[in-house]
């Protein structure tokens, strides 16, 4: 079956051209304290954002760096501009100037917002909200549609639902944003959507504990690879059985298992065929897995790793 209207599969020579340096992809949890009571420490996981990326989590960084007083162009694209404002926000944090938003940078980068709060930083609020299924006008004021909207999203969070927005609901709203409609699922959401769809699951420890790593977990997934899940199963007609989710164990980085952007799905001869006949080969990872690339708009938009040792597609939605 030919692939959807606009997507075409890409020569070799783009390769992993948009990756970062593989010390700065943080995938685990880490502790920030900004914006916190004295004295406590927040868990908090966040995205590693850095040159070339694009999307809502990038105009987030430049909203906020403008709100601190670097004043950036909210067009989604990390460029030198964006980087060299991230630097200098960095060297007067004293915090490393690398240009690139991981953890300790996102921590003094957001800041609490409330009801009558305006400005860059509510529409970098306004923005992950929407990003997050909670559709709000981004106009830059914290009036009370977005107040029940922050509330809502608290709730669902199982965060205290008071409608202010401090490190740990930035935090909350970061992880599940990134894309247009990617926002993260439970673990029982995105199994009744793809049960529904005719995908299954496999777990060598018959669990689905996301910090077991012999479970396999779909909690925090993104919608969008759960879409995609299920889109292969459309378009293919095969069986798939998902034998890896969000679970603790797979390599870390931004678009990684942890970040719910990558899910396992078992290595059968229909899932093998359709993937070599509706992607491109398109370079070898330092594991020996041959990586096969479907683009849109010149965009990568599926990466299907070729785990053929552990009898699995690592497949990546971005």
């Amino acid at each position: 079956m030919a692939l959807a209207s606009g997507i075409t599969a890409v020569d070799a020579t783009t390769a992993a051209a948009s990756a970062l340096p593989a010390a700065v992809q943080a995938g685990a949890p880490a502790a920030v304290n900004a914006g916190a009571p004295a004295g406590v420490t927040v868990q908090a996981s966040w995205p590693t954002v850095g040159p070339g990326q694009r999307g809502v989590d990038v105009t987030t960084v430049q909203l906020l760096l403008t709100a601190r007083g670097y004043t950036t162009t909210a067009d989604g694209a990390f460029g030198p501009a964006t980087a060299a404002k991230v630097k200098a926000f960095q060297n007067a944090q004293n915090l490393t100037a690398d240009g690139i938003v991981g953890p300790n940078t996102w921590g003094k980068l957001v800041m609490t917002l409330k009801s009558g709060s305006t400005g860059a930083g509510v529409k970098a609020v306004q923005d992950q909200l929407t990003d997050n299924g909670y559709a709000v006008t981004v106009d830059g004021i914290f009036g009370t549609g977005t107040a029940a909207s922050v509330k809502a999203f608290q709730a669902a969070k199982h965060l205290t639902a008071d409608g202010t927005v401090d490190v740990r609901t930035w935090a909350a709203l970061v992880e599940g944003g990134g894309a247009a409609g990617g926002g993260k699922l439970t673990d029982a959401q995105a199994m009744a959507r793809l049960k529904a769809a005719g995908v299954t699951r496999s777990s060598s420890g018959n669990c689905t504990d996301r910090n077991r790593k012999n479970c396999t977990s779909l909690q925090d997934i993104r919608a969008r690879t759960v879409d995609g899940v299920i889109a292969l199963k459309k378009q293919s007609g095969c069986r798939i059985v998902i034998t890896g989710g969000t679970e603790v164990g797979h390599a870390g980085g931004t678009y990684s298992h942890w970040n719910g952007y990558k899910v396992d799905v078992a290595r059968t001869s229909c899932v093998t065929n359709y993937i070599e006949a509706h992607s491109r080969k398109q370079y070898k990872r330092g594991d020996g897995a041959w990586v096969w690339r479907v683009t849109s708009a010149g965009k990568t938009v599926i990466d299907y790793a070729d785990e053929y040792w552990a009898n699995h597609w690592d497949i990546t939605y971005y």
